[in-house]
C-alpha cells in the first residue's frame, strides 16, 4: 500500500491510496474463503467448489465489492498515520475509469473532513482572576455546623409546626375527580418542613399543624411531571398528622469533638479542619485557574469547527443524558415526551455546550501538540488501573478491553498536562473578599 497527500482545502483532505494487484488479490481470496460455505454450485456440495467455480457460476465480479471493501478497510488505517490525519467523518472514494478486477491494483482517491488547523497564540502567562485559597472562622464553623446538623437530635413537642420541623403524617393523593391516584400514598412519612422534598406549596401548607390533626393539601403537580397524567394537575393530598417534631442540635464543645472525631478536643479538631479545608480550597483554586485560562482561550481563538464535528459531539450530550436519566428510571425519550419537547428543538439547545466542548477540546489538544507532550507507558498503566477499579480489572486487561480507544485515553491524557502547563504559566490574580461576602 502506498499513501499520497494530494492537498488540503481548509478541512477538506485529497489523498490517494494505491493498493497492488497482490494485496486486491489476496483480500478476493480471503472473501472467498469466508463467504464461499453461502454459494451452491451444481455437482458441489455447499461450500466445496473452487473459487474459480464460483466465478465461473455466478460471474467473476463476484467477490469483487466485498474484496474492496476488505482491502479498503485493511490499509485505510494505517494510510492516515503514515500521513498524519484524522478523519472527523467518513470518506468519499472515487475510482475514475479505472477497471477493477482480478489482477489489477485500485488507486482509491480519497476525499475527508479532517480536524482543523488550530493556532492558539499567547497561552502562556494568561492574566486570570480567581478567589484567594483563605480559610476562614467562618469556613471551620460551618464544617462544624454540618457535622452538627447530622447528628441532631428529634424530639416531639406540642406545638404548631415551623419552618423546619419534621413532621411525622399519612395521606392519600387524590386527583381533582376525587379519583385517588397510584403513588400518591404513604405511612409515618418523615418531611422536614422547608426541605423542598415534596411537590411546590405542598410543604408550606403544612406549617401551623399540630400532632393528631387533619390537613387537606391543595397542589398542582408540575408540567414537566414524569407521569404524564398528572402534569399540571390540581390534587388533593389528605394528610393525618401524627407527629411534630423539633431539631435540636448538640453543642459544639470538646464532648462533641469527642464522639464526632479522633480528637480529644474542639481546637485540636479545628486545627484539623483548617488543614482540610485549605486543601480542598486550593485544589479548588487550582480548578478555577484552569477554567479561567481555558475561558479565556476560548474566546480569543478563532477556528472553523467542520458541522460534523459539532453534531458528532451533541450525539454524544444524548447518550450521556438518556444514560444518566436511565439510573434514575427513566430515559431521554420519556424526558421529551414529558416535557414536550422535539428531539430536533432539544439538539438545538445543546448545540451551544456540544460546540463549546468540541472547541475547548481543539485548543488543548494543540496546545499538546506545540509542548511537545508525551503520555509515557507507565502514566498510561496508572490510567488503565484506575478505569480498571470499577470493572474488577488489572492494568493489562483494561488495555484489552479498551482495544484500538487507547489513544482517545492518551490525547485525554495529554491534554490533562497541556492544562496543567498552561495553569502553572498563568499570571493568577488572587481576590479576597470581605467576610459577608464570603458567608453570603
Amino acid at each position: 500500500m502506498k499513501a499520497n497527500f494530494i492537498s488540503r482545502e481548509i478541512n477538506t483532505v485529497n489523498m490517494t491510496m494505491e493498493v497492488t494487484a497482490e494485496e486486491f488479490e489476496s483480500a478476493i481470496n480471503k472473501v472467498f474463503k469466508e463467504n464461499k460455505h453461502r454459494f451452491v454450485v451444481p455437482g458441489f456440495r455447499k461450500g466445496k467448489a473452487t473459487r474459480k467455480m464460483v466465478e465461473n457460476h455466478y460471474g467473476k465480479e463476484v467477490f469483487i465489492e466485498e474484496a474492496i471493501a476488505e482491502v479498503f478497510n485493511a490499509n485505510y488505517a494505517d494510510a492516515l498515520e503514515e500521513l498524519g490525519y484524522e478523519p472527523v467523518d467518513h470518506p468519499e472514494i472515487d475510482y475514475g475509469d479505472q477497471e477493477i478486477k482480478s489482477g489489477n491494483g485500485i488507486l482509491f482517491n480519497i476525499k475527508f473532513l479532517t480536524e482543523p488547523e488550530v493556532n492558539v497564540k499567547d497561552y502562556k502567562g494568561v492574566t486570570v482572576e480567581v478567589p484567594a485559597a483563605e480559610v476562614t472562622e467562618a469556613d471551620i464553623e460551618s464544617q462544624l455546623k454540618s457535622y452538627a446538623v447530622r447528628n441532631a437530635r428529634l424530639f416531639t413537642v406540642d406545638r404548631e409546626a415551623k419552618i423546619g420541623d419534621t413532621v411525622v403524617l399519612d395521606y392519600k393523593g387524590f386527583a381533582y375527580d376525587g379519583e385517588q391516584f397510584e403513588g400518591g400514598t404513604a405511612e409515618n412519612q418523615k418531611l422536614k418542613l422547608g426541605s423542598n422534598q415534596f411537590i411546590p406549596g405542598f410543604e408550606d401548607q403544612l406549617v401551623g399543624v399540630k400532632g393528631g390533626e387533619e390537613k387537606d393539601v391543595e397542589v398542582r403537580f408540575p408540567d414537566d411531571y414524569p407521569v404524564e397524567k398528572l402534569a399540571s394537575e390540581l390534587v388533593t393530598f389528605k394528610c393525618t398528622i401524627h407527629e411534630v417534631k423539633e431539631e435540636e442540635l448538640p453543642e459544639i464543645n470538646d464532648d462533641f469533638a469527642k464522639e464526632c472525631s479522633e480528637f480529644d478536643t474542639l481546637e485540636e479538631w479545628k486545627e484539623e479542619l483548617k488543614v482540610k479545608i485549605a486543601n480542598t480550597k486550593e485544589q479548588s483554586r487550582q480548578n478555577n485557574v484552569k477554567n479561567a485560562v481555558m475561558d479565556t482561550l476560548y474566546r480569543s481563538t478563532v477556528i472553523d469547527i467542520p458541522e460534523v464535528m459539532i453534531e458528532t459531539e451533541i450525539d454524544q450530550l444524548l447518550r450521556q443524558f438518556d444514560q444518566q436519566l436511565g439510573y434514575q428510571g427513566g430515559g431521554l425519550k420519556s424526558y421529551l415526551e414529558a416535557t414536550h419537547t422535539a428531539i430536533e428543538d432539544f439538539r438545538e439547545q445543546i448545540r451551544d455546550e456540544a460546540e463549546k466542548k468540541v472547541k475547548t477540546r481543539l485548543i488543548i489538544e494543540a496546545i499538546a501538540v506545540k509542548e511537545g507532550v508525551e503520555v509515557s507507558e507507565e502514566e498510561l498503566d496508572e490510567e488503565l488501573k484506575k478505569m480498571g477499579v470499577q470493572y474488577g480489572l488489572d492494568a493489562e486487561k483494561m488495555r484489552e478491553v479498551v482495544g484500538g480507544d487507547i489513544k482517545f485515553i492518551k490525547k485525554d491524557l495529554a491534554a490533562k498536562k497541556a492544562l496543567d502547563i498552561i495553569a502553572a504559566a498563568a499570571d493568577v490574580k488572587d481576590l479576597t473578599f470581605p467576610a459577608e461576602e464570603v458567608a453570603e
